[in-house]
């Protein structure tokens, strides 16, 4: 084999496994998140482009499904509706994501602007042959089969533990039933209540009542809305029911705290 070719060879072996090492990240993120191929470019879309008209978002995207986890948010746009990460999934998958960005970028950073330049020209033409051949693959498959959900007897994952938290996050202004947070652990509920409790020390329930009194001590420390507003806000069924348990917790009463009593 001539030098030429030979050197053809080499980066065409290259690309091959800087595809493989790039899938095999982007299936580890994919797990982490519990999410499946469209929602995961659907994410990486608004991480890395921000908020994004619904009509631009990836192909084959469950945004409902998205939304339930609490990993995005709909807003209004102009005369429009656009798709947004949620903040606490935006910290989660930066974490996840940028490292490799910025290892990326420093990386690139190193090279003359003419060398930049050429990539860039060959990464344009790279990815219009790769688009083409993705239609015609794609052609060929057929509907995936369900995927199998990791059982955990002790205690939850940090991914699982991660997932039950953003849906507790983003559900927090209404009744959360642990069905749901099992769900979102991929474990039953029995499994899922044991495991809860053995990595937070504390019940599903009892962790729900924790986050909704921290949020309602956010909201009472910057903001002058009535106590029965707050309540509801943080999925409280009444006021009395508020500073019952917010009492019980910190040992003041909402009013009081507000006053500056904590």
């Amino acid at each position: 084999m001539d030098p030429r070719h030979a050197l053809l060879a080499q980066i065409g072996a290259d690309i091959v496994r800087f595809q493989d090492a790039s899938a095999e990240f982007d299936a580890a993120v994919g797990e982490v998140l519990a999410l499946g191929r469209a929602e995961l470019a659907c994410l990486a879309q608004l991480h890395f482009g921000g908020p994004t008209p619904l009509s631009a978002v990836a192909r084959g995207t469950d945004v409902a499904r998205l939304e339930l986890a609490g990993y995005v948010r709909r807003e209004a746009a102009g005369g429009g509706r656009r798709l947004a990460l949620t903040e606490h999934a935006r910290e989660w998958i930066e974490t996840l994501w940028g490292p490799l960005r910025v290892d990326g970028f420093q990386l690139m950073s190193a090279l003359p602007d003419a060398d930049l330049k050429l990539i860039a020209g060959f990464l344009t033409a790279a990815r219009a042959v790769q688009d083409r051949h993705a239609t015609r693959v794609a052609k060929l498959l057929q509907a995936p089969g369900g995927s199998r959900a990791a059982r955990r007897r002790g205690g939850l994952s940090a991914a699982a533990l991660h997932r039950v938290q953003l849906f507790i996050e983003a559900h927090l202004a209404r009744k959360l039933r642990v069905e749901e947070m099992a769900q979102r652990s991929g474990l039953s509920v029995f499994y899922f209540t044991r495991a809860f409790r053995q990595s937070m020390g504390m019940t599903p329930h009892a962790y729900v009542q924790q986050r909704r009194v921290e949020r309602a001590r956010e909201l009472l420390s910057r903001t002058s809305r009535s106590l029965g507003d707050i309540a509801l806000e943080v999925g409280f069924s009444s006021q009395s029911h508020f500073t019952t348990v917010f009492r019980r917790l910190t040992g003041l009463t909402p009013a009081v705290l507000r006053r500056g009593g904590g």
